[in-house]
This record gives structure tokens, C-alpha cells and sequence, in this order.
């Protein structure tokens, strides 16, 4: 299977260097500005994303366009016969994803969201230990980073911009992965022109469990998560993207702390391993014809509960 790649912001060296790990090949690479596209050391680059698309080698695309982009182009991608792995967060709104869910069913290729901390080693292990922890009553998530330049379409309203959809919608997610869908969601945010620069979100769960999170695009970087239950917690300090490897999170129980440490020694011992162990589970699923970890239904519950904070923010 062959990859094309819409975009060219940070996230696309990534996506790069992780499917070299895994020996996948990216033929094909498209930005509006074609000697951007030719940074990147792609065998094929284009100046126009449907150039792209038009591209018979190009079995499979990764949408990394601003979220804004994500429905237009992963539609007109599925439509035109290639299976497409779209950044997070898939859409907008639940219209959108639902729209794009759609596209995929008619075309009979696979949609999926990028969520590459979902397929970290460290995961798995996360929601093992869980059940050693009792019932489950609360979860604290954040994920703090300063802004880039103000011009970046991360502050634009329109363009899908935002501190709760660029970087917040990994703590929903992580929260839901854990105690399934919410039943209710408040938040406070601080806006700046139409755009969430900071929020607060708080859901609620069946069985009465609580999440409250924190994201925003003014502070000093800072990640984390912790889990508490009845019988203990886990505290995971970087949830999202670990720095180093191995990573390590702790299980406390009866004011004991023991250190998991994350050595998986069948997958890459790399900082980009969340990445390329996505690359390849949506491959494999492409080719077998099989739904993928994160199915249509996560990606329509996760925008459906960052709809329903954002409403509350407003």
C-alpha cells in the first residue's frame, strides 16, 4: 500500500519518519505551495491537493490539512478510491464526521482518526492496570502549549481553530477510551476572536465517574494524566506523546507507587512509535477489510462530546 500525503505543516516529518520505520512507502506528497512540497524528500510532489488525488500509485491518503480541510478533502480523497487516515480531530463538528463517515461507507474504504497515542505500547498497559485500580470515579487529563504565529490557521475560527480541537480533544478522547461516553459536559474557556485560547471542560459518565480537563494555547507546555479509583490510582505523566524511550507511568495502591516501565520490544524503540505503529494498524486493517481501533462510532461520540463543550463555553 502506498501513501500520498495532503499538507505540509509539522506533523507531515513526522508521518514521514515513522512509516521509513515500519517500511511503508510515501509516493506521493501535496501543499498548495509546490517547492514546500518538495522539502520534503518525496519522490512526487504537487502543487494542488487533487493532483494528488488523481495520482494512480497513491492507494491510501493522510490527511494532515488544518482541521478545517479535513471533511472537504478526506471526502473528495475517499471518493476518488483511496482509503484515508485523517488527523485528529477528523471534523469540526458531528455533521462533518458523520458526513465523512458516510463518503467512507459509499466508497468502501477505510476512514480512520488519528489518534497516535492510542497506539503507543504505553496505552495497552494504561487500560490493563486500570482494572487493578477498583471502580473508576475520576480522571484529570491536561495539555498545555504555547501558540505559533498568530496567522497559524489554529486561530481561525473558521479554519477549525482552537485550543479544545487542536490539542483538548486528546484528553476527551482519553477520557471516553476509559469510561465510555459522556452523559453530561460543561466547560469555561477564555475566546479570542470566536477562537478557545484556553478551556476547562468537565464530563460526566455512567457509574459515576468524572473527568475534568485542561488544554490551552497560552501556557508553558505541560502534559499528564491520572487516572483514581476505589483502590488506587494511575498517574501518567506523558500521556500523549512520550519524550524518551522506554516511557514509564506509575500504579499507586496503599500509598505504594510501583514504576511500569514500557519496553515492547516488538515494535520500533522510537519517540515517533505512537505514529508508526498507527500507520501500520490502519494498513493492515485497510487490507483486510477490518474496523480499526479507533472506529467510525469513537470518532462521532468524541466530536459529539467536544460539541456539546464547546456549546457550554459559548
Amino acid at each position: 500500500m502506498r501513501f500520498g500525503i495532503l499538507g505540509a505543516g509539522s506533523v507531515v516529518r513526522k508521518h514521514i519518519e515513522a512509516a521509513r520505520l515500519v517500511g511503508i512507502e510515501v509516493v506521493a506528497i501535496a501543499s498548495r505551495e509546490l517547492e514546500r512540497a518538495r522539502t520534503f524528500g518525496v519522490p512526487r510532489a504537487y502543487g494542488s491537493y487533487a493532483d494528488l488525488l488523481d495520482d494512480p500509485e497513491v492507494d491510501a491518503v493522510i490527511n494532515a490539512l488544518h482541521n478545517g480541510l479535513h471533511c472537504e478533502w478526506s471526502c473528495r480523497a475517499l471518493a476518488a478510491g483511496k482509503h484515508v487516515l485523517c488527523e485528529k480531530p477528523l471534523g469540526c463538528n458531528p455533521a462533518e464526521v458523520e458526513q465523512m463517515v458516510s463518503a467512507s461507507r459509499k466508497a468502501g474504504k477505510l476512514l480512520m482518526e488519528g489518534f497516535m497515542y492510542r497506539f503507543h505500547p504505553q496505552m495497552p498497559l494504561i487500560l490493563e492496570r486500570v482494572r487493578n485500580i477498583g471502580r473508576i470515579v475520576h480522571i484529570n487529563s491536561y495539555r498545555m502549549a504555547y501558540g505559533r504565529d498568530r496567522g497559524n490557521p489554529r486561530y481561525w475560527a473558521d479554519a477549525g481553530g482552537g485550543a479544545l480541537l487542536d490539542i483538548g480533544c486528546y484528553c476527551v478522547n482519553f477520557s471516553r477510551a476509559i469510561a465510555g461516553e459522556p452523559l453530561q459536559c460543561e466547560a469555561q474557556a477564555h475566546f479570542e476572536n470566536s477562537v478557545d485560547l484556553t478551556l476547562t471542560g468537565m464530563m460526566a459518565f455512567p457509574g459515576n465517574v468524572t473527568a475534568q480537563f485542561c488544554c490551552s494555547m497560552e501556557a508553558e507546555p505541560n502534559f499528564g494524566a491520572e487516572i483514581i479509583g476505589t483502590a488506587g490510582r494511575i498517574v501518567v505523566p506523558h500521556p500523549w506523546m512520550p519524550p524518551a524511550w522506554p516511557t514509564e507511568f506509575s500504579v499507586v495502591r496503599d500509598m505504594k507507587a510501583e514504576v511500569v516501565c514500557v519496553q515492547a520490544k516488538e515494535v520500533q524503540q522510537h519517540v515517533l512509535v505512537g505514529f508508526a505503529q498507527q500507520l501500520t494498524h490502519f494498513k493492515e486493517c485497510a487490507e483486510a477489510g477490518r474496523e480499526p481501533l479507533i472506529s467510525a462510532a469513537d470518532s462521532v461520540g468524541n466530536s459529539r462530546a467536544i460539541q456539546m463543550l464547546l456549546e457550554s463555553a459559548h
